[in-house]
C-alpha cells in the first residue's frame, strides 16, 4: 500500500509543472532596437553613450524574451545623455567638502509596437558618491558604469511595469 501511494505521489507531481521565475519579464514582440544615445550635457563623457547603450542592450538580451536586431524593432529605445554633473556633497564643517556626487540624468523613449499605451518619455536620474580626496579621473569609468547600471535598471523596470 505504501509502495502504491508513493508511486501515485510521484505522477502526480510529475504531472504537475510549476515554473517561477524571478530573472526577468517578458515583453509582447520578438525584437528590440536601441537608436544611437547622443550626449547633450554640458559636461560630457565621451564614453558614457557607448557604456549606456551595450548596458541597456545587455539588459534586455539577457533578462527578457527580446533579441536585439540592428534594425526596428518590436520595442524601441532613443536616448539622450541630459546631465553630467560634479557637485560638493558634504562638507566637513571647515569650508573643506568630504564627499563629491558624480550625477547622470539620460531621456529615454521607448516605443512599443505591439502596444502603443505603453510607450513613454521619461527622464532617468542616479549617482554615486565618492571622496573628493581622490582623483577623480581614475575612477570617472567606475562611477560611469555602477550609474549606467542604475540607470539601465530603472529603465527595465519601467519598461515591464505594465507587464
Amino acid at each position: 500500500m505504501k509502495n502504491l501511494l508513493l508511486i501515485l505521489v510521484t505522477i502526480v507531481a510529475l504531472g504537475c509543472k510549476v515554473s517561477y521565475s524571478f530573472r526577468g519579464g517578458e515583453i509582447p514582440g520578438q525584437t528590440f532596437s536601441i537608436e544611437s544615445i547622443t550626449n547633450t550635457a554640458s559636461l560630457v563623457n565621451p564614453n558614457l553613450a557607448i557604456v549606456l547603450q551595450d548596458a541597456l542592450q545587455e539588459k534586455f538580451t539577457n533578462e527578457s524574451n527580446l533579441k536585439y536586431t540592428n534594425g526596428i524593432g518590436d520595442a524601441q529605445f532613443t536616448g539622450v545623455i541630459t546631465r553630467y554633473t560634479i557637485t560638493p556633497e558634504q562638507g566637513t564643517g571647515s569650508d573643506i567638502v568630504a564627499l563629491n556626487r558624480l550625477t547622470i540624468s539620460i531621456k529615454i523613449t521607448y516605443t512599443n509596437s505591439e502596444n502603443g499605451d505603453q510607450d513613454f518619455n521619461k527622464t532617468f536620474e542616479s549617482y554615486d558618491n565618492f571622496k573628493a580626496t581622490e582623483d577623480f579621473s581614475s575612477i570617472e569609468d567606475e562611477l560611469m558604469e555602477s550609474i549606467s547600471k542604475k540607470l539601465v535598471d530603472l529603465v527595465y523596470n519601467e519598461t515591464l511595469m505594465e507587464w
